[in-house]
């Protein structure tokens, strides 16, 4: 059982780490205007995202709905004006939770 939980705390810092590495890509691909390096490091944040979730013993719905109701307050709150000017957050709740 003691070497089940250091492999899965082992697991969760090396996640940890690609997901520095991945904030650290995008920023890099920011910097020299490289749209792919840019993707990249945000398609494996949130894959990694996804894989601590798991790894933390949480199911990947949680993560879903926690994510919406952040949108959804960030909506209400509209800080970054990304709603009243641009739309973005309706935009990615229809997306990401389509009312049917």
């Amino acid at each position: 059982m003691e070497v089940d939980v250091v492999k899965g705390l082992k697991a969760i810092d090396e996640l940890k780490v690609e997901m520095l590495k991945s904030l650290w890509i995008f920023e890099r691909g920011a910097i020299e205007g490289s749209d792919t390096a840019m993707m990249q490091g945000l398609a494996d944040i949130v894959g990694i995202s996804y894989l601590l979730t798991r790894r933390l013993g949480f199911d990947f719905t949680r993560l879903d709905r926690t994510l919406i109701q952040g949108l959804v307050e960030w909506k209400e709150n509209d800080t970054m004006k990304l709603e009243s000017q641009w739309g973005d957050l309706s935009l990615l709740l229809s997306y990401l939770a389509p009312e049917e």
